[in-house]
């Protein structure tokens, strides 16, 4: 009998988690992608265009942070666990999803506003929940 693979957001969609996230007050928009920048799944009332947009320009946020690790003295190769994009009357969300993954939520409020924290709390819940199902494999080079 072969072997299950695990469920991961590179073989199944998980538009409907990411969807769902957006109905907690004052989240917009989310945005799963690999960590470097392939939309993996987005919420239903954000267009492709601007996921495909998010995915890139956060992806390379995320790995800048991955870089400024080594001045904050963490493990090598540790990831930031969350960026913070505090924007005026709106803010951005950028978390380590899973394994290759990173998860983008926008928030339509200041960042000292209890919505950013309710997201926040609500986004990480998830990323706790589905952590394997939020990864994505390694990509390959094409032959």
């Amino acid at each position: 009998m072969p072997e299950q693979q695990q469920p991961t957001a590179d073989t199944h969609d998980m538009g409907w988690v990411l969807t769902r996230l957006t109905e907690e007050k004052g989240v917009e928009h989310a945005v799963l992608f690999t960590t470097d920048g392939l939309v993996l799944a987005h919420s239903k009332d954000l267009h492709r265009d601007v996921a495909d947009r998010i995915a890139a320009s956060s992806s390379s946020l995320f790995s800048l942070g991955r870089g400024i690790a080594e001045f904050a003295k963490t493990p090598a190769g540790e990831g930031p666990r969350k960026i913070i994009i505090d924007l005026s009357g709106a803010c951005v969300l950028v978390f380590g999803a899973g394994h290759n993954s990173v998860l983008a939520v926008s928030v339509s409020a200041e960042l000292n506003d209890s919505e950013v924290a309710v997201a926040s709390a609500s986004t990480i819940k998830t990323i706790k929940g589905l952590a394997p199902a939020l990864s994505a494999r390694a990509r390959t080079r094409a032959s």
